[in-house]
């Protein structure tokens, strides 16, 4: 589904060509940012046309007249993850002949008006999205977290009670006192030796939903293309790691906010595909996703390498996912199903990779990164019958 018709053809194409440049400006972040609002506005509107004359219409009225009085306001409330999930999941229920979640818009438009300055009524027990949850004493506010480092801030929400932000796997400790260290730590990384990614992240990341801790060596994250902005997390085990996973994550919102407005490729053909990275074969678009996140992934520990006390390990790391992120582009360049602004962003990424495949790493680095690609194929195989690489 594209939602902004508007976007010319040469738009398009300079678009793919920044995402190969990492040309990530701040007016490009504002136009995208600006894109999901548009696309959260229509989907709302589409649950409104197909609800009229239920208690909603109280609701909808509410928010027409705080769109017309604080347009400002109902802009960053429009743009939050949750509201982007909520519509979505209203429309399958409609869609399905089931009763969609009204009530959560009621509390929803409670919530804006409170924002407002005004004073609904609300119950002692009733959550509030984006705000918290309403007690005896007042509003028990969700967690805000807030880094700073070399000029640079960050301010997120750490919301592990909406209901619409449950969809990335199992919750887990909301402890603000622990994340706001572990992401003040992570912060430093990016601001000290990843500036423009940090910069990226600042202007794209909003909410963090923690995920159930399960394997603190390797961190679980996850993004979805209806929620821009949050990111699910499970706690990392340093900062390298926390900083690792927000710019892998930041870097899938940023390309499924493009592919609202850029067709990358062509039509599902039912072609599976093996990405170096996951377990399941994947259609061509969520290669080209992981492809676009671990070719970030792999900028990051190039820089890593130059600046990190850990340099045996970025250097492996390096060495791994620039192999990997190279063979799955390739694939994903003779598929004969990427469109043109597609294979401007494939094959650009492709020689960027190519002139990082050329940069000499430690033979120790070379063998480790061998040993994982070849574990990881046999794997794959082994788990996928009937599939060849």
């Amino acid at each position: 589904m594209r939602w902004l018709k508007e976007c010319s053809a040469a738009e398009t194409y300079e678009i793919c060509h920044r995402l190969v440049d990492d040309d990530l400006t701040s007016e490009l972040l504002t136009r995208l940012r600006e894109i999901q609002l548009h696309r959260n506005q229509l989907l709302v509107e589409a649950v409104r046309r197909q609800v009229r004359g239920t208690d909603a219409d109280a609701a909808f009225r509410a928010l027409a007249d705080l769109q017309e009085s604080d347009p400002r306001l109902m802009a960053e409330l429009l743009v939050l993850p949750q509201v982007g999930c909520w519509a979505v999941d209203c429309l399958r229920r409609l869609r399905d002949g089931e009763d969609p979640d009204l009530g959560y818009l009621v509390s929803f438009s409670a919530g804006a008006a409170l924002r407002a300055g005004r004073r609904p009524p609300l119950r002692p027990g009733a959550f509030v999205p984006g705000l918290g949850t309403v007690a005896e004493s007042g509003l028990v506010p969700i967690p805000s977290l807030h880094a700073q480092a070399n000029g640079l801030g960050l301010a997120v929400k750490l919301d592990a009670v909406d209901p619409y932000l449950a969809g990335f796997g199992r919750r887990g400790e909301a402890d603000p006192v622990w994340w706001q260290r572990e992401l003040g730590h992570a912060w430093r990384v990016l601001c000290e030796r990843h500036h423009h990614a940090a910069e990226t992240i600042a202007a794209v990341f909003t909410t963090l939903v923690p995920l159930e801790g399960r394997d603190r060596v390797r961190p679980a994250s996850a993004t979805s293309g209806w929620a821009y902005g949050a990111i699910a997390l499970s706690p990392p085990p340093d900062p390298v790691a926390f900083a690792e996973s927000l710019v892998h994550e930041v870097w899938h919102l940023v390309l499924g906010a493009v592919e609202d407005v850029v067709e990358l490729t062509g039509p599902d053909d039912g072609r599976r595909w093996y990405a170096p990275w996951r377990s399941d074969p994947r259609p061509l678009g969520a290669l080209l996703q992981g492809c676009f996140a671990n070719f970030a992934i792999t900028a990051f520990w190039r820089a890593e390498r130059h600046a990190s006390p850990a340099v045996e390990r970025a250097e492996a790391e390096f060495a791994y996912r620039r192999a990997i992120t190279f063979e799955a582009l390739a694939r994903a360049s003779g598929s004969g199903s990427l469109t043109g602004p597609g294979e401007v962003l494939v094959n650009g990424l492709l020689g960027r990779l190519g002139e990082w495949l050329r940069e000499p790493v430690p033979a120790s680095a070379e063998r480790r990164a061998a040993e994982l690609r070849a574990g990881h194929r046999a794997r794959w195989l082994s788990a996928n019958p009937g599939f060849s690489i």
